[in-house]
């Protein structure tokens, strides 16, 4: 399934709230690199929005929209969603839960730095289309061929 990139955030914020919180750049970091996995593991997106090159790395509008009030802090509340149902499928739960894992020991910024680093996807659509959407081709391409 394909859920909102606000579901998304909020069952990190959920997994957070039993070791810390995440800070907002965290929180956008992990949902897109959940994204990814999700897309090269399972050929699926994990969320329907656009993902976009911003200078601090991929970031969905949508969710940068809803969080912009914490600024750099610890996002403390989980976000006002539409859905009723936010139960994800075995397969996304467990990216998401591994993704957790993996990336919540750094911060913001050191997850903004894996997302810049040469050959991903946000390096390739910022050096010709700066804001512009990272493809989902391309972020599937480099996470099926760099991390699985």
């Amino acid at each position: 399934m394909v859920y909102s990139v606000i579901d998304v955030a909020n069952k990190f914020i959920d997994l957070a709230k039993k070791d810390n919180c995440l800070t907002n750049m965290q929180l956008q970091k992990m949902v897109y690199i959940a994204h990814g996995f999700n897309l090269a593991l399972r050929d699926t997106k994990l969320y329907y929005e656009d993902t976009r090159a911003w200078n601090f790395g991929p970031v969905v509008p949508e969710l940068y929209k809803e969080l912009q009030k914490y600024g750099s802090s610890e996002v403390t509340e989980k976000i006002e969603s539409d859905n009723l149902n936010d139960k994800f499928d075995k397969g996304s739960s467990a990216i998401i839960q591994a993704v957790y894992n993996n990336y919540k020991q750094y911060s913001g910024m050191q997850l903004s730095d894996l997302t810049h680093q040469d050959g991903t996807p946000w390096r390739e659509t910022w050096g010709y289309n700066q804001y512009g959407v990272i493809p989902a081709d391309d972020i599937y391409k480099f996470y099926k061929d760099n991390h699985i």
